[in-house]
C-alpha cells in the first residue's frame, strides 16, 4: 500500500490561534487556496490515488474536495471515516490557552488531565484502529485528509514508534507520504 496524508488547509480556528480539536470550523480563503495548491502539486508530481478518505469535519472534508477536483476523483467518491476526526481537546476547544499550548507542544500527553480531553493513549488506540481499517481496504494508493494530532498518532502507529514521540509538525495542506 501507499498511504499519503494531508492535514487540512488553514481553518478559521487556526487563523484565530484557537484550539479546534473535534469542533467543526470551516477553511479560511487562504485554507481553500492551500487545499487547491496541494491538489495541483499532487497532480504535477504524478501522484495517483485510488481513494481519498477524509475526516468528516468541515475543514478536512473541504480540503479533500479541493484535492479531489485537482486529481480527477469525483467528490461523490470521497470516503468519510469518523476515526479520522481530530483529537477531542475537551475544555480547551474554542479557547486560546498559551500555557496549555506550550505544554502540549513539548508533550502531547501534558493536557490529558484537562476536563474532556481525549487522552493521548486513547488517541493512539484510535490511530491503530484507523491503520487496521486502511490496511483492510482493497485500494493500493490511499490519500488521507485529516488533522495534526491524529496524523501524528497514525504516523506513530505505522512506524511503531513510542507514544511520547511527537515527530515533525504537519503544516496546513502539506502532502506527506507515510508508506
Amino acid at each position: 500500500k501507499r498511504l499519503y496524508f494531508i492535514r487540512h488547509g488553514e481553518s478559521e480556528f487556526n487563523k484565530a490561534d484557537i484550539w479546534a480539536g473535534s469542533s467543526d470550523t470551516p477553511l479560511t480563503a487562504k485554507g481553500q487556496e492551500q487545499a487547491k495548491q496541494a491538489g495541483l502539486k499532487a497532480k504535477q508530481d504524478g501522484l495517483v490515488f485510488d481513494v481519498i478518505i477524509t475526516s468528516p469535519l468541515t475543514r478536512a472534508h473541504e480540503t479533500a474536495k479541493h484535492v479531489s477536483a485537482a486529481v480527477g476523483i469525483p467528490h461523490d467518491q470521497i470516503v468519510t471515516y469518523d476515526g479520522l476526526v481530530e483529537r477531542d481537546f475537551g475544555k480547551l476547544e474554542g479557547r486560546k490557552d498559551l500555557v496549555a499550548a506550550t505544554k502540549y507542544y513539548l508533550n502531547e500527553a501534558a493536557i490529558d488531565s484537562t476536563d474532556g480531553v481525549e487522552s493521548l493513549a486513547d488517541l493512539q488506540r484510535r490511530a491503530v484502529e484507523v491503520l487496521s481499517y486502511l490496511q483492510s481496504l482493497p485500494q493500493d494508493s490511499i490519500l488521507i485528509v485529516s488533522h495534526g494530532a491524529i496524523g501524528r498518532a497514525l504516523r506513530r502507529a505505522i512506524n511503531e514508534e513510542p507514544l511520547n514521540k511527537r515527530g515533525t509538525k504537519f503544516h496546513n495542506a502539506e502532502l506527506v507520504r507515510f508508506i
